[in-house]
């Protein structure tokens, strides 16, 4: 009997002892030395054999095996090859979906024209470019394309601000962050109100 309750005992020792140990990573500051160390011991423990380079890297958009195999399609004349692959080799902007059926769509249709089409003009480096504007042929200002690559977003201070506000609004669902191809086919649908809509694009029709 009394072995068993010393056992508990310990039990429950543990348990508490363990739970004040345990630290919050994600609470730890970025500049904490402490997770510097641990991922320099990481990197030391993977005896040299780890060459990954911690810093980010432009997508590869080389690649003679697409190169040949498309070029032997016949999809565009000898003439047109070299500027076909120029095109492709360039990243797709930005752009996202204000979601109509939000109750803040107004808002934040009126935030984007009012505050960010001016404050983020500075940063475009071609003056005749829009920052960001809204898509001509989707509805009501309702979606936007952003000359700003994602690592601009994320790397450039000025762009903080817009950066945050796009990722919170696309978290509560207030936006969605899309390619532009994405919203053409709901506006071929012809959705009518009696139909049901089994795809996410029933969002983009509400």
């Amino acid at each position: 009997m009394g072995g068993g309750g010393g056992g508990r005992g310990r039990s429950r020792t543990q348990r508490k002892h363990f739970k004040q140990s345990r630290e919050n990573v994600w609470k730890r500051p970025k500049s904490d030395p402490s997770s510097e160390d641990n991922n320099n011991n990481n990197n030391n423990n993977n005896n040299g054999n780890d060459n990954r380079d911690p810093h980010w890297q432009p997508f590869a958009t080389q690649n003679p095996a697409f190169d040949e195999y498309y070029k032997g399609q016949g999809i565009v004349s000898e003439e047109e090859w070299d500027s076909f692959m120029e095109v492709l080799r360039k990243p797709l902007p930005a752009a996202f979906r204000i979601n109509s059926s939000s109750q803040f769509c107004d808002d934040i249709r009126s935030q984007l024209e009012n505050e960010f089409m001016k404050s983020l003009q500075s940063e475009v480096t071609n003056g005749e470019e829009d920052a960001i504007r809204p898509l001509p042929w989707y509805p009501e200002n309702l979606a936007w394309h952003s000359n700003f690559s994602r690592m601009q977003l994320r790397k450039n201070q000025t762009l903080e601000k817009f950066h945050e506000f796009l990722k919170l609004e696309n978290e509560i669902g207030n936006i969605t962050r899309q390619e532009a191809v994405s919203m053409v086919p709901p506006l071929f649908l012809d959705v009518c109100p009696d139909h049901f809509v089994l795809d996410s694009k029933q969002f983009t029709v509400h």
